[in-house]
């Protein structure tokens, strides 16, 4: 099975969201949402969490080998460098995507330019308390989403 089909795969699987929010912010919530995002997307903020993702990322992979697909080509643990620089890049042109595949753990990880979440697609129990750990040190939150 190539990379592209395991994503296919794994999208179906359990997930979770690495987010700025401890939980989903349900429709029918009295509070002011949509503003809030949009101060989350601006510059210095939107820097900060990337910083944030990045570090998460970055220690991550010391445990793990990482899987990057970024501008449709394939990268087995690129430079922690590269790595940094193209989750900015994600994040500055919403219309990127960058999906992770920790192959060990048949897990996916995908940063998507137009989200201030991550998602994580099949995680072990392993991997998630690990994840957990990792979210809070860098103040962030992790729910299941479906």
């Amino acid at each position: 099975m190539n990379h592209y089909d395991k994503i296919e795969e794994l999208l179906n699987a359990s997930c979770y969201v690495i987010d700025i929010l401890p939980q989903r912010v349900k429709k029918e919530s009295e509070g002011q949402y949509f503003a809030i995002e949009e101060f989350f997307f601006q510059p210095a903020e939107l820097d900060r969490l990337n910083r944030r993702f990045a570090h998460i990322l970055l220690k991550l992979n010391c445990y793990y080998d990482f899987q990057v697909s970024y501008h449709d080509q394939w990268n087995k643990n690129p430079s922690p460098q590269e790595l940094v620089d193209w989750i900015f890049q994600c994040m500055e042109d919403k219309k990127k995507c960058m999906n992770i595949l920790i192959e060990k753990e048949n897990t996916l990880i995908m940063v998507n330019g137009d989200d201030l979440y991550m998602s994580l697609y099949n995680p072990s129990h392993e991997l998630l308390t690990l994840i957990e750990k990792l979210t809070g040190a860098e103040g962030l939150f992790i729910w299941r989403a479906n």
